[in-house]
């Protein structure tokens, strides 16, 4: 049967990997050694990813390496090419990718490697997938954000979609999150989340607590189950049904993978679609936080979503599990081979057939006339048919034979191996690739001259802005869209004009197809005014490149880990944000030439589609704020934007980095960035003296009390 749609499997291990392919994968997807997103699973070594391929591609399948992780200088530079090299060599089907740079790098140096771009790039738009099928990407994964009608929008871009259907769904879109990052060092960006989104929380409004006690699991989705949706979700242009899972155990990547491939071949079959509950109710069995729910296909956000109540013990449904453990575990499928045998007197004992359109022939030793006993035909069938733990079973075998033969057992034993053996190199010699050595080289380091360095401050309300215009140090205002009130931005504007500052707009955070019609309808005229836009999702530049003659500005978001993405970058004439969760050391290594470094701000911790009002039953739509405290009291303000519907998690402490700015200096940004969100004036004006003090007078200063100097000088693994 012909599989125009792919069934995505995850393998957290070996043993799951092939228990993967058994179930009726068509492909799975796992990590290696290093720069996965699964740090914490039991992953493959290379030796047994190159035994997964190779059991893959004896049966069809394929094999993704998941790369999706941000790198470092040093990791692109001395790991990433030793790393690729053997699985490339052997065949390795795709890599799945989050950072740009590595992108670029596995484009340069293994051209014949398919990329997959990752939901950790948070690709929201139809310009997005153009370009990154235009850098090289064959695949895109889609955020679970997205709708089905949005889905349906990317269809003409020419490149394959591949769309989560079951699993754990996180509360953030996914590569927008660092709660785990900034409250504990496990960065999800680095493959290493500590799920903090798992844990309770309470729900603060105006000094209010305003979720029950027993529904503190306020940013714990229920796992996604989208089977009833199949026919949707495939009409929609997904090319790949992705099931979430590498940090699961075999049984349940098994049972799940096996009943989704029930009800696609049905799809595929042309049979009728019907989805029985007694496979829901193993789906149920296998795993569930208080039930499921269809992302967000059909549903914006809201209380169906979210667990709400702590996690309940599942009793094990011992029959099921016992049986998917007994049907998939081990190498259980083996390519049927279809051979000639022949067992003629005076002719070398011979077996043939074809392998993948090859003909190959192996022979031994003369056959001798029979003096006693002749080899019977039986006989010869016996022993020429014991493929054993070969990857292979004889379909079919056809015999040309005479009536009295002899021929050794151990001849006929021998010739069947060398078969074997040959047709095994055969079949996966098709899969192998070769590359060349590369050379190391060193990037220069340019200097930027101190004296050029700009002060740029982002304000949210008009009380921050007039604070900031009070000060003559300050050549750069962005007008942050995120939370300043769009009516009052044309007025802002004028203020800053009055001033003779650059006035910059600092985009929303969610940049998905309704959100650039927004833009173009309200926003536009607005930008034009400006002297440049901060772009906090990669589509807002794509969308407005080539509409308004401005300077874009990349924010902290839309990550420029390493060398390979910064140069990127730079020959596009944008300037980026210095990222946030690399520390000094490594900041110094990657330079930060005409970058932008946030040296004070509450940085947003998470970008949600839900929201705790909607999932309360309080929505608004007014723009409002919330705050979640957490089981130390730890207060994080979320903010609410209700235009475009989504949700900013803040900090508990602002990062606060006045104090080191000789160890800022001598990184030499181009500008200094001081991030207003949820200040008062007061405390507004505190931060600038602060600002004046350390940036443009030079003193040593201390920093605000209650600050953090967030991975400045720790960073994250």
């Amino acid at each position: 049967m012909k599989r125009d749609i792919e069934l995505l499997a995850p393998a957290g291990s070996y043993d799951i990997a092939i228990a993967a392919i058994n179930a009726g994968a068509d492909a799975i997807y796992l990590g290696g050694e290093n720069f996965g997103a699964r740090a914490n699973a039991e992953n493959l070594n290379t030796d047994e990813i190159i035994d997964v391929l190779n059991y893959a591609h004896l049966n069809g399948r394929k094999v993704y390496l998941t790369i999706n992780t941000l790198l470092k200088n040093k990791e692109i530079k001395n790991d990433l090419y030793d790393f690729v090299r053997p699985l490339y060599e052997n065949g390795l089907d795709s890599v799945i990718v989050q950072d740009i740079g590595v992108l670029l790098f596995i484009k340069k140096h293994f051209p014949d490697l398919k990329i997959h771009a990752s939901t950790q790039m948070t690709i929201s738009g139809k310009e997005t997938v153009k370009w990154l099928k235009d850098l090289g990407a064959g695949r895109v994964v889609l955020p679970r954000e997205l709708s089905i009608d949005e889905i349906k929008d990317l269809k003409g871009t020419d490149i394959e979609i591949e769309s989560f259907v079951h699993g754990a769904l996180c509360y953030c879109y996914s590569g927008q999150c660092l709660l785990s990052s900034f409250i504990g060092g496990r960065s999800g960006n680095r493959g290493r989340c500590a799920q903090p989104c798992r844990l309770p929380y309470d729900v603060i409004y105006d000094g209010m607590l305003i979720n029950d006690a027993d529904e503190k699991y306020i940013l714990s989705p229920k796992d996604i189950c989208a089977l009833y949706l199949l026919p949707d979700i495939i009409d929609s242009g997904v090319t790949s049904l992705k099931i979430e899972g590498r940090m699961k155990k075999k049984e349940y990547v098994c049972g799940v993978v096996s009943i989704y491939r029930k009800y696609l071949d049905m799809i595929l079959n042309g049979e009728k679609f019907e989805v029985e509950e007694s496979d829901i109710k193993l789906l149920m069995d296998l795993f569930n936080r208080h039930g499921f729910n269809e992302s967000y296909y059909y549903t914006k956000n809201g209380r169906d979503m979210i667990s709400l109540k702590e996690p309940a013990f599942r009793e094990e449904n011992r029959e099921f599990t016992d049986y998917l453990r007994e049907k998939y575990s081990n190498k259980t499928l083996m390519k049927p081979l279809y051979i000639n045998v022949k067992c003629k007197v005076g002719e070398p004992f011979e077996i043939s057939g074809e392998v993948d359109g090859e003909e190959i022939v192996v022979s031994g030793s003369d056959v001798e006339e029979a003096q006693n006993m002749p080899l019977e035909l039986e006989t010869l069938n016996k022993h020429v048919n014991k493929t054993g733990n070969t990857d292979f079973v004889f379909e079919d075998i056809e015999y040309d034979m005479d009536d009295n033969t002899f021929l050794p057992v151990s001849e006929i034993n021998d010739i069947r191996r060398k078969y074997l053996d040959l047709a095994y190199e055969k079949s996966l010699a098709k899969f192998k690739r070769e590359c060349e050595e590369i050379e190391e080289t060193e990037i220069a380091k340019e200097e930027v001259d101190s004296e050029q360095r700009l002060i740029t401050v982002s304000v949210s309300s008009f009380d921050q802005l007039k604070e900031t215009l009070s000060r003559d140090f300050v050549d750069r205002v962005y007008i942050d869209l995120n939370l300043f009130p769009l009516d009052d931005v044309e007025n802002g504007i004028e203020l800053v004009r009055e001033k003779n500052v650059s006035v910059y707009i600092a985009l929303p955070y969610v940049a998905r197809k309704d959100d650039i019609k927004i833009i173009k309808d309200n926003y536009l005229k607005i930008i034009k005014e400006a002297d440049g836009v901060l772009v906090r999702n990669i589509e807002q530049y794509f969308f407005l490149k080539d509409l308004v003659d401005i300077d874009f500005v990349f924010d902290y978001n839309v990550y420029v880990w390493n060398d390979e993405t910064k140069n990127y970058y730079d020959s596009l004439e944008i300037t980026s944000t210095v990222p946030v969760e690399l520390n000094e050391a490594e900041l110094l290594e990657r330079g930060v030439k005409d970058e932008e470094f946030i040296a004070y701000g509450f940085i947003p911790m998470m970008i949600s589609a839900n929201c705790a009002f909607k999932t309360l039953d309080r929505c608004e739509k007014k723009n409002d704020r919330y705050a979640l405290s957490d089981k130390i009291n730890n207060e994080f303000v979320v903010r609410c934007n209700c235009s475009h519907c989504y949700n900013v998690m803040y900090n508990c402490n602002a990062t606060s980095l006045f104090k080191y700015k000789d160890d800022i200096e001598k990184l030499n940004p181009k500008s200094i960035r001081i991030s207003f969100t949820n200040e008062s004036a007061k405390l507004s004006s505190q931060v600038l003296d602060l600002t004046e003090r350390a940036f443009v007078a030079g003193e040593l200063v201390e920093d605000l009390p209650n600050t953090t100097r967030g991975h400045f000088k720790r960073g994250v693994l």
